[in-house]
């Protein structure tokens, strides 16, 4: 018995995802899409974004010295705050 991974992402599952999570604001998907492509950190491959070694890596060294800045609640409670200004 094996599992599958979960399936990638499209751009619009995405901005789904972070919608539900409280990141970003519409006026911001756009721009947080076009730099994951730009800076290479994932590709476009028919309509999937696929990671990158490049976005991998930087995941990884977030994840191992700056753990509590990527945690998604902490991302949504700044969002909220910037809201309440």
């Amino acid at each position: 018995h094996t599992t599958e991974p979960p399936p990638r992402y499209s751009e619009a599952s995405l901005i789904k995802k972070l919608e539900e999570l409280g990141i970003g604001r519409p006026s911001t998907y756009t721009a947080i899409l076009k730099t994951l492509e730009d800076r290479d950190y994932v590709t476009l491959d028919k309509r999937k974004l696929l990671p990158q070694a490049k976005g991998r890596l930087l995941s990884a060294f977030l994840e191992s010295f700056f753990e509590r800045y990527v945690e998604y609640d902490f991302t949504a409670s700044l969002e909220e705050k910037l809201d309440e200004i």
